[in-house]
């Protein structure tokens, strides 16, 4: 789906175009990218993974995946060149619609820690005006968006590869933004309009959305929440593979290697560990606990790691610890 983006005259403040700074649509609701025409789908299955391939327009392109020793549904997007032949902007976004009981509420995370309760049409300090009834109720979504159906004990999120604006704009539904291109500068500064190109066509942008569902609370295993954790840490610190040569390595790297003596705790993960005085032997640790407080009755718990031997490759002779400021 699309919204169409404001032209504006940015004579006044209150008549902004929607561009690089601004998300402003020309109006509240979003137009189908294959209005009118079918969308072709084709189906895949295999011993691993089944797919359903999605072409919404020669420019909109989705596979959904399902893995099946996963507690996700992938949904692997393409998107560009955005049309504009008919000299309108065009703002995409992936909405799901559910039928979850979410009324007004929906979370987004906070720089992929602390998840904030967003409710909409409200402000908690002022009094809110829906005079942008889309943007106005758009947040920053940096790894996640979830819905709570409290009344089922159900959440529905999604995860993103990077950061990208989002909402939900009714009961049960939430949408991200993917991919933008705009004919107007917002004049916030940039003096150009929000309409990058690439080999002399519109940018193209391929991600992927991680998709789940399940109990809030649970009485034995893992919360929906601490499962979102564990696939949120899986995607973002991916191994990276290489392609080489076997038979000109395999005898000069060393195949197996481990930094620890022993497994870390479930809920915590090495965030930093980094030369800090080189003259000295010094050494920056960070030590995280991945879950909020009430995500899951045991994985929130307060955990204690002994440093003492932890590390194989390098002993601990003193200890400082430091805050945050």
């Amino acid at each position: 789906m699309y919204y169409i983006g404001s032209r504006g005259n940015n004579n006044g403040f209150d008549n902004r175009a929607s561009g690089a700074y601004i998300f402003r649509p020309s109006i509240a609701y979003p137009n189908a990218i294959s209005f009118g025409s079918s969308v072709n789908v084709t189906y895949y299955t295999g011993d691993l993974v089944d797919e359903v391939h999605q072409t919404f327009s020669s420019w909109a392109k989705q596979i959904i995946r399902l893995y099946k020793d996963t507690d996700y549904v992938e949904f692997d997007w393409l998107v560009g060149p955005i049309n504009t032949s008919d000299d309108k902007g065009r703002e995409i976004i992936s909405r799901f619609s559910t039928s979850l009981n979410t009324n007004d509420l929906f979370y987004t995370d906070a720089n992929g820690r602390e998840m904030i309760e967003r409710r909409r049409d409200y402000r908690n300090t002022y009094t809110y005006t829906d005079e942008e009834p889309v943007a106005g109720n758009y947040y920053p979504v940096t790894s996640k968006i979830q819905l709570k159906d409290t009344t089922q004990n159900i959440e529905f999120a999604i995860l993103n590869d990077r950061a990208q604006g989002g909402t939900s704009l009714a009961s049960g539904q939430v949408e991200l933004m993917i991919h933008r291109r705009l004919l107007d500068d917002d004049a916030f500064g940039v003096g150009e309009a929000l309409d990058e190109e690439q080999f002399g066509i519109g940018l193209v942008a391929r991600g992927q959305h991680y998709i789940t569902l399940g109990p809030s609370t649970v009485n034995s295993g893992k919360t929906s929440s601490a499962i979102q954790r564990d696939i949120a840490q899986k995607k973002l610190l991916a191994p990276w593979t290489f392609v080489t040569s076997i038979t000109e390595l395999w005898n000069n790297i060393n195949k197996e290697f481990s930094g620890l003596t022993r497994a870390l705790p479930d809920n915590v993960q090495i965030l930093t560990l980094e030369p800090w005085k080189v003259t000295e032997k010094s050494i920056l640790l960070r030590l995280e606990h991945v879950l909020e407080k009430n995500e899951d009755p045991t994985l929130s718990e307060t955990v204690t790691v002994n440093l003492d031997g932890l590390f194989s490759y390098f002993d601990i002779t003193n200890i400082q610890e430091m805050t945050l400021d």
